[in-house]
């Protein structure tokens, strides 16, 4: 779960006007061309109404230190709130991972950056351990905490202590629906030059979110297995389908 977008981040505050301008910008049109997931009767209502829960929920947030880090993140988890929060009926955990797996995809720019980056790189694998280290300060009550362990050219691990995005959830009563977001980091794997493995997530009920990252030309075959079956465990700790409704390629049996 290090820190996965191509925005820079900075330290002013969450409610800064143009955080709250460019992340809905960057996400507003992904997520009105996958509400049909949801079922929802009139899009441009509920449209409506979840610009104005997003809004008033961003700028509500205290402001970010300069220890405080991944805010990108967070957006979106305010996003996935807002468009829960706006539901009526609320979504199963299927339908919503499904929801946030298309708008995901549909913000091209940001997925197809994704893609092309190279995690095990080790300029990046620097960064992530620069970014760790800064939040062992962090102060803000929606941050994260990590450190990166690196094991070789092929592998490191960052293990979080804190997620700022189950903690923002978890304090609008909303914890169970993290594991929809969680998913993401297995879809980046799956489509990039790693492997994802997991034991461990805090939203499921672990004491940390154990990420591993392994470059996709020296994983054994152990390693590919166990990332796999890190994936079925976790959708099902989350709530989710056995087939999860949020891979393109992968089906369990």
């Amino acid at each position: 779960m290090p820190d996965r977008h191509c925005l820079r981040e900075r330290s002013d505050p969450m409610k800064d006007g143009f955080v709250i301008k460019a992340m809905w910008l960057l996400m507003g049109s992904a997520v009105k061309s996958s509400l049909r997931i949801l079922g929802v009767s009139d899009p441009k209502a509920f449209w409506k109404e979840t610009k104005k829960i997003y809004r008033r929920e961003m700028n509500q947030l205290p402001e970010y230190g300069p220890n405080d880090v991944l805010k990108i993140n967070l957006a979106h988890a305010v996003m996935l709130s807002a468009v829960y929060e706006a539901c009526d009926p609320k979504p199963d955990i299927d339908a919503l991972t499904a929801f946030y797996r298309e708008e995901f995809l549909r913000q091209k720019l940001v997925f197809t950056a994704l893609k092309r980056r190279d995690m095990l790189k080790p300029s990046e694998v620097s960064r992530q351990r620069e970014i760790g280290e800064r939040s062992q300060k962090a102060t803000h009550p929606y941050t994260w905490q990590f450190s990166v362990q690196v094991e070789d050219e092929n592998r490191f691990t960052a293990v979080f202590t804190r997620c700022g995005i189950y903690d923002y959830l978890n304090s609008r009563g909303m914890a169970h629906i993290t594991p929809a977001k969680c998913a993401i980091d297995y879809l980046l794997g799956e489509c990039s030059n790693h492997w994802f493995l997991r034991e461990s997530t805090i939203a499921t009920g672990g004491e940390v979110c154990d990420c591993h990252y392994v470059s996709k030309r020296s994983a054994t075959e152990e390693e590919i297995r166990r990332s796999k079956e890190n994936e079925r465990a976790e959708a099902i700790r989350g709530g989710r389908a056995v087939t999860p409704c949020y891979s393109t390629e992968r089906t369990w049996k």
